[in-house]
């Protein structure tokens, strides 16, 4: 049998900066966009033809 030596846990002193774009900004940019094409592309209900509308 051989011995293991046990590692002793060391607190982290502080926090690590965090780096890059936060995760809400990527999903609204991402989103958005998206959102936008699908209702400027949605086919028009034929009631709203004939009433005039574009």
């Amino acid at each position: 049998m051989q011995a293991v030596a046990i590692r002793t846990y060391r607190p982290v002193t502080r926090a690590p900066k965090p780096t890059g774009t936060p995760l809400t900004v990527l999903m609204l940019v991402t989103t958005i966009p998206a959102v936008l094409a699908a209702a400027l592309l949605r086919p028009r209900s034929q009631s709203a033809a004939r009433r005039g509308r574009a």
